[in-house]
């Protein structure tokens, strides 16, 4: 299932993507040129926008109405139940939305601090970002968030 999030829920779109999802988003895109893509792409439109919902037929869109976090993954999760069996944590840039790569230990040499490159053995990369991922302390508490958000 594809994605596009509105401006006003960048930190939804960024914990989609950290559970797995494919979910573009950008605070600097014009609602046509949302609608335009998302249509384009067979997305469905997460918004608060309440003029941009009255353009969206219901079943390109979902109208998400809590402030927080926690409400918005339910209200996710009311629509679209199947979406439990597709998580994949930690595979797709949290900046771009393309899936991550492993990368070989070789070559991240020199572009992660010198801690990292001597304690961790797996890194993955964004093709597009070149942004680079590996297991620090702080991944058990985003995949424990995950398991209580998903």
């Amino acid at each position: 299932m594809l994605f596009a999030a509105d401006d006003m829920l960048g930190k939804l779109a960024r914990w989609m993507r950290m559970i797995g999802w494919d979910v573009t988003w950008s605070n600097r895109v014009a609602d046509d040129d949302l609608l335009r893509q998302a249509r384009g792409e067979g997305r469905v439109i997460l918004t608060r926008d309440t003029r941009l919902i009255r353009r969206l037929r219901s079943e390109e869109s979902l109208f998400i109405h809590d402030d927080f976090l926690e409400g918005q993954m339910r209200e996710v999760f009311a629509r679209f139940p199947e979406l439990a069996s597709e998580k994949r944590p930690l595979s797709r840039c949290v900046e771009c939305n393309i899936a991550l790569e492993e990368i070989p230990k070789a070559e991240v040499k020199g572009r992660v601090w010198p801690f990292v490159y001597q304690s961790q053995e797996r890194f993955t990369t964004c093709p597009r970002c070149r942004r680079i991922y590996w297991e620090a302390t702080h991944v058990r508490k985003i995949r424990d968030r995950i398991g209580q958000l998903a």
